[in-house]
């Protein structure tokens, strides 16, 4: 199953779009294929769910629409702010670059 985030859910009229990264545009989803344990009409902006689309349909460049809908069973999404784990910033060292490669110069400087 994909994974994306509700953008806008409409429960006056029973339809919802989300946004997934690897997508090219927001996927309709209707309330009638949304699994029964959940319940869009409390869904917000920004409500992780995990999704599956029609795989014909998109390749022939139509409109996305999906094909099953729930709330995701996975960590809810995390990002990292630079500030707070600095170990995982990495730094080159400052004369890592400075120096040209052996094999550009036929070796004769070695």
């Amino acid at each position: 199953m994909r994974i994306g985030q509700v953008v806008r859910v409409y429960p006056e009229k029973k339809f919802g779009f989300i946004f997934a990264e690897n997508l090219r545009e927001d996927i309709f989803f209707h309330f009638s294929i949304v699994d029964q344990n959940n319940n869009p009409d409390y869904w917000e902006p920004g409500h992780e769910v995990e999704f599956e689309i029609n795989e014909i349909e998109r390749m022939d460049g139509g409109k996305l629409r999906a094909t099953e809908v729930r709330t995701s069973l996975r960590p809810q999404s995390v990002k990292i702010e630079e500030h707070i784990t600095p170990e995982f910033n990495h730094k080159h060292h400052p004369r890592a670059r400075q120096r040209k490669p052996l094999w550009r110069d036929g070796g004769k400087n070695a």
